[in-house]
């Protein structure tokens, strides 16, 4: 499931060097929740660069779409790291590594 209009309410660029030389702008972005029934939310989430758009998160509520959406996202991203992938801020190529990680979506490592 996926609305055909999604709004984009928060969004984070990062640049991934690739280790054959390419550069890759991954845009990571959450949607606005939106309700598809009585007792179900849903929430848009993209990792343009990397896999693109997802299908819409649900949840049973609005915080919940929005939580799970979060987290696939910093899931995603966690995983790219842990594979040593190299990831950088476009602006001033610094390392959007762990640190940078936890400043986002709250956890440093998985647990």
């Amino acid at each position: 499931m996926r609305t055909e209009t999604p709004v984009f309410i928060a969004t984070v660029s990062i640049l991934w060097l690739r280790s054959d030389g390419s550069e890759v702008m991954i845009e990571a972005k959450i949607g606005a929740p939106y309700v598809v029934d009585d007792q179900t939310w849903a929430c848009p989430a993209c990792l343009e660069g990397v896999d693109g758009r997802y299908p819409d998160i649900v949840g049973e509520g609005s915080f919940q779409a929005l939580s799970i959406a979060m987290r696939l996202i910093g899931n995603r991203l966690g995983h790219m790291l842990e594979d040593n992938a190299h990831l950088v801020y476009p602006v001033d190529r610094s390392a959007w590594g762990w640190s940078s990680h936890a400043a986002f979506f709250g956890a440093a490592k998985f647990s």
